[in-house]
């Protein structure tokens, strides 16, 4: 009774509260019905307070065996709860980490996708300030110098896609 955790303390006393009473009941009514043929009612009542302390203790005993049991059940069940839900916050976890690299990607790519498209348009804004002064335009297409010489003959006159980095014409 003593080492029942105080977690399980209302429940020990619980059980024991029923069984005991259960016990004693029984004791009673058995001593009453069974026992008191030929007897006086002074024996009736000695033979259920004799009967008292081993129905106490054995109410002790079984409700202390029944709440360990109950004890041992309950670490069984936490133990797979926490397994489940760290199983399910990782899976969240891992969720969570895939949908925010796709948007992670997919934001990079519109980000790039616009700052290559504002490089361009810099650049043929510049080209045609240049043109209307009559100044020559000798600035390579952007991301020309990227190329890591793929297609670049003649010092990266001519990008991979045959354009002319110096003046964004066709190569040849």
């Amino acid at each position: 009774m003593w080492s029942v955790s105080k977690r399980f303390a209302k429940v020990y006393f619980a059980l024991f509260s029923a069984i005991g009473t259960l016990g004693i009941a029984w004791t009673i009514w058995y001593e009453t019905v069974h026992n008191s043929a030929g007897k006086s009612w002074y024996d009736v009542v000695d033979g259920i307070i004799q009967k008292f302390p081993p129905v106490i203790l054995g109410a002790a005993f079984i409700s202390f065996v029944i709440t360990e049991a109950l004890v041992v059940l309950y670490s069984i069940y936490r133990d797979r709860m926490e397994k489940k839900a760290e199983k399910i916050f990782a899976e969240g976890v891992a969720r969570g980490i895939a949908e925010g690299e796709t948007r992670g990607i997919a934001q990079g790519k519109a980000q790039g996708i616009a700052e290559g498209i504002a490089l361009i348009e810099d650049y043929y804004r510049r080209k045609a300030d240049a043109e209307a002064r009559g100044e020559p335009f000798d600035e390579p297409y952007p991301g020309a110098d990227n190329n890591n010489g793929v297609g670049n003959d003649d010092n990266g006159a001519n990008n991979k896609n045959g354009v002319d980095n110096k003046n964004g014409a066709a190569g040849e």
